[in-house]
Parts: C-alpha cells; sequence; structure tokens
C-alpha cells in the first residue's frame, strides 16, 4: 500500500480528498498546514511515495516549499499539486502534477494511486 502525505488548508477539501484516496487504498496521512509538513517531514523523511500539497496554504510556508523539503529528504518522493489560482499553474514543476480547484477527486486518487505504486520513494 502506497502512503501519501497530504497537505489541504481547506478541511472540506481536505476531508474530501483523504476519503477518496483511502478509498483507492492508500494510507494517508493528512496535515493542513504547511509548517506541520515540514516537521513531518523532518521526523519521517522517506516515509511518503507521494506528496499531494495545496500550493498557497494560507502561510508563509507554500505547498512548493513543502515538497522541496520532501525531495531534499526523499528524491524518489512523487509530487501532485493543487491550486485554486490559475497563475500557480505556470509557477509549478516540470516534473509534477498539477490539478487546478475545482477538481474530480476520483481523477486525482487515481493518478495518486499510479503515482504511489510506480516505485520511487
Amino acid at each position: 500500500m502506497g502512503r501519501v502525505l497530504l497537505v489541504e488548508d481547506e478541511p472540506l477539501v481536505a476531508e474530501l480528498v483523504r476519503e477518496t484516496l483511502e478509498d483507492e487504498g492508500l494510507d494517508v496521512r493528512t496535515l493542513y498546514s504547511g509548517r506541520e509538513a515540514l516537521g513531518c517531514l523532518a521526523a519521517e523523511p522517506r516515509s511518503f511515495q507521494v506528496l499531494v500539497t495545496d500550493i498557497n496554504l494560507g502561510e508563509e510556508v507554500t505547498g512548493f516549499d513543502v515538497a522541496a523539503a520532501a525531495r531534499a529528504a526523499n528524491p524518489g518522493v512523487h509530487v501532485v499539486y493543487v491550486t485554486g489560482l490559475p497563475s500557480n499553474i505556470y509557477a509549478a514543476e516540470v516534473e509534477a502534477l498539477m490539478f487546478p480547484k475545482p477538481f474530480d477527486p476520483q481523477e486525482l486518487a487515481a493518478q495518486v494511486r499510479v503515482l504511489a505504486c510506480s516505485g520511487g520513494a
């Protein structure tokens, strides 16, 4: 079973995504801030195959910062960004998936399952 770190500051979105990922058979750890995510990654640097993160986390720590920390700790981790700001789509890395909000949670979960089962991390 693949482990996923989900970082989303909107609780309703986080809950919907978590449930959908778990329905795909994934083990999901959900955090609600970039600071929490950085702490988790420091404590468990190689525990996750996939990071799913909102870009704008409502604080100075962004999803880009979380992804950089995840990749520094584990270069094989797969990154999936979700964002409600269209301008963020152009700022995202090439080696990451991007889901603009609103998105289909089933489609996101299917893509994350493929990444989690593809090795890496």
